[in-house]
């Protein structure tokens, strides 16, 4: 029983009386097709403010105000809110893959995730891969002032240029007219004692300085498959990725590598990478993590877990997948 006015009226018994229904519409009519104030509508109708508020609920219990969403069919809303919950996400962006190769759909639905939340003075930390490369040359031109883009991991990979995050730095800072920090040193150096004499160097210490300051990230999810960058590339040892897969590694995100439970995990790598450590990467706000395939399920899963990321942006059948992992 709907209570109005200290009147008492039913849904149907709302609708049915002419003088009612007119009230109804009328106002409904004032606030949605005209752009009145509830304010406006009380003064113009001599009525409170609060009958307005109550009247304008009724209307959409009764449904003479049904709201459509447009293009709700075609989109993911009511599942990626569920997986925002399931997964403590901030925010997780799934699309309909429109193409065989994933990252084709991903880029233009990452670059559009990124103009949207972009925000003067923002400084963004790239890591590298595939889909980030399809970001990059998705990105529009910004009006955002002051922007800044830098490395979260070296780069310098000759075989294939558009995926390293030196390139990916450069080819963005063009797009958005921001002032790039390249770190001119690759992902992986033969010792830690190497790496160590390089971050004495004032031009290493600055890029790690502005590394810490990002206020957006956006990392690729590396996986443990025979498909990853990292194995093809030759970036790891087969003695390296053996040791890894022993301590149950499942992914990796800007060299960090972690197991289904998010746990990230110690090995010779960590102190011969050029790369943001995990602890500065948590503390970024935004943390974009892009990535799909039946390969990088269980990489998704533990990146989520890991904190590492805190939106996602991948393709829907491996986010029902990843959604059934996280269920467990």
């Amino acid at each position: 029983m709907l209570i109005y006015n200290g009147d008492k009226y039913g849904g149907q018994q709302i609708l049915a009386n002419p003088t009612n229904k007119n009230e109804f519409v009328k106002v409904a009519y004032y606030y949605y097709k005209t752009g009145m104030t509830q304010n406006e509508i009380a003064n113009k109708m001599s009525m409170s403010r609060q009958r307005v508020n109550r009247i304008l609920k009724k209307c959409l219990e009764t449904g003479i105000v049904k709201i459509v969403i447009q293009d709700y069919e075609d989109q993911n809303v009511e599942f990626e809110t569920k997986f925002e919950n399931i997964s403590g996400l901030n925010e997780a962006m799934i699309i309909n893959c429109e193409s065989d190769n994933i990252n084709d759909s991903l880029g233009p639905a990452a670059a559009s995730y990124l103009e949207r939340i972009l925000k003067d003075d923002d400084i963004i930390g790239f890591s590298r891969g595939r889909a980030l490369s399809s970001l990059v040359s998705n990105l529009s031109e910004s009006d955002k002032k002051n922007l800044t883009v830098t490395q979260l991991v070296g780069g310098l990979n000759a075989e294939e240029s558009s995926t390293n995050s030196d390139d990916i730095v450069r080819y963005s800072s063009e797009t958005l007219n921001a002032k790039p920090y390249f770190m001119y040193a690759p992902i992986i150096v033969e010792s830690r004692e190497l790496r160590d004499s390089m971050l004495k160097e004032s031009f290493f210490s600055q890029v790690y300085d502005k590394m810490k300051n990002c206020t957006v990230a956006v990392v690729g999810i590396g996986d443990m498959s025979d498909e990853s960058e990292y194995v093809q590339r030759s970036f790891l040892t087969e003695q390296e990725c053996t040791i890894l897969r022993d301590k149950k590694a499942v992914g990796e995100i800007c060299t960090h590598y972690f197991d289904i439970n998010g746990n990230i995990i110690q090995s010779d790598i960590n102190g011969r990478v050029f790369s943001i450590d995990h602890e500065n990467l948590n503390n970024i706000p935004i943390r974009i993590g892009i990535g799909g395939g039946a390969q990088k399920v269980k990489a998704i899963v533990g990146a989520i877990r890991s904190n590492l990321i805190n939106v996602l942006i991948t393709d829907y059948d491996t986010a029902m997948t990843v959604y059934d992992n996280l269920d467990k």
